[in-house]
């Protein structure tokens, strides 16, 4: 079975939902269900390449990564980081380059 989906779009995710009452994600959840998948949804990736502000999801949805904008090495962090998508090993493995590691938090 697919492990990951990544769902690319240039315009508000909500603005391409045929259901106002439904998300993206829960319609894709209940497709699943209706084909005897039961829960077994596969990891998805929103990503909007424009760089609005719609979120087709909470950020707490286990199981789907937000991301805004474009940017090559965020998609090589996607294919790269040992399948991981929640969003504190993304961004930890965003700032973990060479480039960041002079810098100091002071407090």
């Amino acid at each position: 079975m697919i492990k990951r989906v990544f769902v690319f779009s240039d315009m508000e995710f909500d603005q391409a939902s045929s259901n106002p009452w439904e998300t993206d994600y829960e319609a894709i959840t209940r497709k699943y269900r209706e084909k005897g998948f039961g829960c077994a949804v596969p990891q998805i990736v929103f990503w909007n390449l424009r760089d609005s502000r719609a979120t087709p999801v909470p950020a707490t949805q286990k199981g789907v990564a937000l991301v805004s904008g474009f940017s090559k090495n965020l998609l090589q962090l996607f294919l790269d980081n040992d399948g991981s998508i929640n969003p504190m090993d993304v961004m930890e493995a965003a700032i973990s380059g060479q480039e960041y590691q002079k810098l100091v938090v002071k407090d």
